[in-house]
């Protein structure tokens, strides 16, 4: 039984396999979402929760922490399904996660699921730090090019760092292309 969730296949595609712990979490719910085709849903309370991350780190660090008390955890769980308005799956997921001690990956496994969502509509996650900021007209000429080169959809996310001081950082999947000023006079520098 326990074997059949962890090897499904989606859309006829090959099964994943070698998963780590967080990746097999993430592909579980998963699994659960898209039988019960409520996987938009489940999208939503995934973004929401890495936006709730993202803007807080006192929750991020409240999460890190595995001493936590079980009932503490689910008392947080609770407050923040009724506050952002959870559905029953995403909450009782984070209760089985919660239950088996691994709330603490909650932010690996938000990474995973967008990972395999990514992944099984054949798109390719970006990003893109430029030095200045850019209007919104170049962030799609940017996307569509990216678009044709890749022959793949990219789903980029754009952001301003200044310390680039001109140039940019490209990152695709794993494969990272900087063209910063600052990384140029590093190198400089270093020979």
């Amino acid at each position: 039984m326990l074997r059949n969730l962890f090897s499904f296949k989606v859309n006829n595609k090959k099964p994943m396999k070698n998963f780590s712990e967080t990746q097999r979490y993430a592909k579980a719910v998963y699994r659960l979402a898209h039988e019960s085709k409520s996987l938009d849903v489940l999208e939503k309370d995934f973004l929401k929760l890495r936006e709730i991350l993202s803007q807080s780190a006192d929750l991020k660090k409240f999460i890190k922490n595995p001493t936590h008390k079980y009932s503490i955890i689910n008392n947080v769980i609770d407050a923040l399904s009724k506050q952002f308005s959870f559905s029953d799956l995403f909450s009782r997921f984070l209760k089985v996660l919660n239950k088996n001690r691994r709330f603490f990956f909650v932010e690996k496994i938000v990474n995973n699921f967008f990972d395999l969502l990514l992944n099984e509509r054949g798109e390719i996650l970006a990003t893109l730090k430029l030095s200045h900021a850019i209007s919104d007209s170049e962030k799609v000429d940017i996307a569509k090019k990216l678009d044709d080169i890749l022959k793949k959809k990219i789903n980029i996310s754009f952001s301003v760092d200044e310390s680039l001081l001109v140039g940019s950082i490209l990152q695709i999947g794993s494969t990272m292309i900087d063209t910063s000023a600052n990384t140029r006079l590093n190198n400089l520098l270093n020979k």
